[in-house]
């Protein structure tokens, strides 16, 4: 059975973080780790987490630490390696924030959102239980709910 564990993005885990990647054919669908550093950085309610299994990183994801007022947090970015995908690191990442959100009294719904031609990330959040909200963001973004 696959276990993955979240550990914060340190200093020492930067560098490992930076160097994984989605195919080249994803690219355009996910920022890069380097550009949601900087974003975690310059948003001090969101917190970066890479994905380990094993003890090797395999993905990435970020997500707020504090509530937004209508009680519900956001995933901000998440990626698995490329290497990685389809091996079920993607489902387990999200369940594991789930679990980590719904200890929370204040947590509502997590929110989080894609372009609208990422069809697996579509699929994804709504096999694991998150409904499309029928909201854009200004991006054009779907946006989707996941109701504690």
């Amino acid at each position: 059975m696959t276990i993955i564990k979240l550990h914060k993005i340190t200093k020492e885990l930067e560098s490992e973080c930076t160097k994984l990647s989605v195919s080249s054919q994803q690219i355009a669908m996910v920022a890069s780790n380097a550009d949601s550093l900087i974003h975690a950085t310059n948003e001090p309610t969101s917190v970066p987490y890479g994905i380990l299994s094993d003890g090797m990183m395999v993905g990435f994801i970020l997500f707020d630490n504090e509530v937004y007022k209508d009680g519900y947090y956001w995933i901000l970015r998440f990626m698995i390696d490329e290497r990685f995908q389809g091996k079920g690191y993607g489902k387990l990442s999200i369940k594991e924030v789930i679990k980590m959100l719904s200890e929370r009294v204040d947590c509502k719904q997590i929110r989080v959102s894609h372009i609208p031609h990422n069809i697996v990330a579509n699929k994804l959040y709504k096999d694991l239980g998150f409904v499309e909200t029928g909201e854009l963001e200004g991006n054009g973004d779907i946006i989707l709910t996941y109701f504690m």
